[in-house]
């Protein structure tokens, strides 16, 4: 982690310079124009008075640059629990993720060209971030039964884009439902709503009928920026990797809108801390 006072240092020096410089020309000035005003102690007061105002001015500086930076500077950790770094894993079978993401919250101001690495094992992994995770394609968990009431209601809510309640015995005997065959999945749907003698969509069941196969992955190298109050998720992937030696650890890099670095490390014991770059 770089230090910032190096820099302020040098800042400092050259403003000490520079009075220093400015002060001994205005002393040969006032010398040369006025030989017997000038006394010891006049020069002395003078030259105090001087140095008090050029630290003063400093002081205002940097004061006034920690609250912008303060002002500005994003906080990214993770969220939620991990029992050991060996449950940390993923696979990408059908388009569907296997294995629970890492969770990174964004809790004040922007951040933005948001990158990471994770290492486990001496294995350095490069970090892939998605705002958006997809999930199990619920469809393919419905019964038959189910499946084929929803197309039905949603069949007719696309003609008059209306959930208009359907017959449950008109439903039945188009779908070739016959009296005795087991239904309870229909009975217990958070898709479909028994109302007396109808069915009707609810909400749920309009969305998930509305929506497509589960959305692409698209996973980035580095985001670009988040909102605070947020959330981004990141995988990596197990077969791309560097060996490394350093211990198990999450990492990620970030900047404020003002192009200050800052950093998130969480260690080997998961516990986390963050500082600027």
């Amino acid at each position: 982690m770089k230090n910032d006072w190096p820099t302020e240092k040098s800042e400092l020096i050259r403003l000490i310079i520079e009075f220093f410089v400015l002060t001994l020309l205005l002393l040969i000035l006032a010398v040369i124009l006025f030989p017997d005003a000038i006394s010891a102690i006049n020069l002395v007061v003078l030259t105090a008075t001087l140095i008090v105002l050029v630290w003063y001015a400093y002081d205002t500086h940097r004061i006034a640059n920690q609250t912008i930076e303060g002002n500005l500077r994003p906080l990214i950790l993770r969220s939620g629990f991990i029992e050991s770094w060996g449950n940390i894993k993923y696979s990408i079978k059908n388009g569907v993720l296997e294995g629970k993401p890492l969770e990174f919250s964004i809790l004040k101001n922007i951040a933005k060209d948001i990158s990471g690495y994770i290492i486990i094992n001496k294995r350095k992994y490069q970090l892939l971030f998605a705002n958006y995770i997809s999930g199990k394609d619920v469809k393919n968990e419905l019964s038959d039964t189910e499946k084929n009431v929803l197309m039905y209601l949603y069949d007719r809510y696309k003609d008059g884009k209306k959930n208009l309640p359907q017959k449950i015995i008109t439903v039945y005997k188009s779908l070739g439902i016959k009296n005795g065959e087991y239904v309870g999945t229909v009975a217990n749907s958070r898709y479909i709503e028994t109302r007396g003698e109808d069915f009707l969509l609810t909400n749920d069941g309009i969305r998930l009928m509305d929506s497509d196969k589960p959305i692409e992955y698209r996973f980035e190298h580095n985001w670009g920026w988040m909102n605070a109050g947020t959330v981004i998720n990141a995988i990596f992937t197990n077969d791309k990797y560097e060996e490394s030696k350093e211990e198990n650890q999450i990492y990620l890099t970030y900047s404020d809108m003002g192009g200050n670095r800052y950093f998130t490390r969480e260690n080997i014991n998961f516990s986390q801390d963050s500082g600027k770059l």
